[in-house]
């Protein structure tokens, strides 16, 4: 069973309030005693690691801004499904590594691609992706090589996509057109009608 968060050995956060008993995140330190990342439990329990703010903190001295593409999307990592779901995705499509999408924005360029919930990025811009942490590393790489070369935000570029659909059995590989911006990214929900007029 996955342990409650209180049960967790492996890492350790602390409180920024120690008057409120509700624990609203902070560093997180690992066994040794290094800070590895920030949690901040107002938002579900979010993580971020270093080598995430690490970046951030690099494109804010050099550029006074973060540049990133907004993909439209949120993800999953197949390697944090339970071990019987990732055996599944093992035997039955033969993927054991990538992003499923968890939601995809409504009227966004992703939508508008036909890319739906359930369906797994497998590569971005040619490379294999496992995790988010690796995903948002390369969107902040991309942001980055962006504004430097173009000098300018809210900027349309085209990424690569590989994307299988379990529902179809069928990989495809799609440029998404995103935007670079330095503002959060927000995913607006709505309901995807199967259609035909989808290009698959």
């Amino acid at each position: 069973m996955i342990p409650v968060p209180y049960e967790r050995c492996h890492y350790m956060y602390f409180s920024n309030n120690e008057h409120i008993l509700r624990d609203d995140g902070g560093p997180i330190i690992d066994l040794e005693g290094k800070v590895v990342g920030m949690v901040n439990n107002q938002i579900n329990e979010t993580f971020l690691p270093s080598s995430i703010l690490h970046k951030c903190l690099d494109s804010w001295r050099k550029l006074k801004c973060i540049p990133r593409p907004h993909l439209g999307m949120t993800f999953t990592s197949i390697k944090l499904l339970d071990p019987i779901g990732i055996e599944r995705m093992r035997r039955k499509h033969n993927i054991e590594s990538g992003l499923i999408v968890e939601e995809v924005s409504k009227e966004s360029n992703a939508e508008k691609l036909g890319i739906r919930k359930g369906d797994i990025i497998e590569r971005f811009n040619g490379e294999y992706i496992s995790s988010t942490i690796e995903l948002e590393k390369m969107l902040l790489d991309i942001g980055n090589d962006h504004f430097e070369q173009a000098k300018r935000l809210n900027a349309e570029i085209d990424v690569q996509i590989q994307i299988f659909r379990a529902t179809k059995l069928c990989r495809r590989t799609r440029n998404l057109i995103v935007i670079i911006s330095d503002c959060g990214e927000d995913i607006i929900e709505g309901t995807y009608p199967i259609t035909t007029s989808l290009r698959r």
